[in-house]
């Protein structure tokens, strides 16, 4: 038997999943919360498989209750909100599925048997998981949200607190350091090439030197990128590995 939890600051959402759950005879709604610290309360005592959880909470987010359940018997999740823009998010915290309402009944069925495969998949020891690497960006504007595939990034430079992505395109400045984004990205794809950039390998065309001896890299399409003394023995074995 599934035992479900649902946790929604909106009666009504909650009781449209319980109400979508009844055609699943294998499932059975251990409680309802209406916020991020009744749902403590009830995982504390109760053990449920599958939480369907909003995102936007009138105390907390959802997100916040995924992380705090204890890893050892850690439930399924289920993201339910009226929110587009959480679902890179919410894949990357190894959710089952990512319900936008108002949705159907069919799509709620393709959620649950999601939910099944993933209980029925054994978990993993964490010292046997492969490392996941960074794979898309993001990039909140004023009404959209824009992903950027890691791949497709020429090189990111520093500013600040704040990171540069540069693709053949434009330009993008993110909220993030450059030493966060060094430990998520693939090092076989992105490398540290000075104390204020990082190159994607595959758009190196050539190493050149300056006038008083100072190293730059050349990238495919002409931009040029600093490269520092204490970087440039690593790069060049890896692209004589290449």
């Amino acid at each position: 038997m599934i035992r479900a939890l649902i946790v929604d600051d909106e009666p009504l959402a909650r009781r449209r999943v319980r109400m979508l759950l009844e055609s699943h005879p294998d499932v059975e709604v251990v409680a309802e919360c209406g916020s991020s610290r009744e749902a403590a309360q009830v995982m504390a005592s109760e053990n449920a498989s599958v939480l369907f959880l909003d995102i936007e909470l009138s105390d907390d987010d959802g997100f916040a209750i995924a992380s705090a359940t204890d890893s050892g018997a850690k439930p399924t999740v289920v993201f339910v909100t009226a929110h587009e823009q959480y679902a890179l998010r919410a894949f990357e915290a190894n959710a089952a599925d990512y319900l936008v309402k108002p949705f159907s009944q069919e799509r709620f069925d393709r959620a649950m048997d999601r939910v099944r495969r993933f209980l029925e998949s054994p978990a993993p020891r964490p010292a046997a998981r492969p490392r996941r690497w960074r794979e898309r960006f993001a990039i909140r504007g004023r009404d959209q949200v824009l992903f950027v595939k890691a791949a497709s990034i020429d090189w990111i430079a520093a500013e600040g607190n704040y990171a540069r992505l540069h693709t053949d395109e434009k330009s993008y400045l993110i909220r993030e350091s450059l030493q966060n984004l060094e430990g998520e990205l693939d090092p076989e794809l992105f490398v540290r090439v000075h104390r204020s950039a990082m190159v994607n390998i595959e758009r190196v065309r050539k190493l050149m030197v300056g006038a008083e001896g100072a190293f730059s890299i050349v990238l495919r399409n002409d931009a040029t990128v600093p490269l520092g003394p204490s970087y440039r023995e690593k790069l060049e074995q890896i692209l004589m590995n290449r």
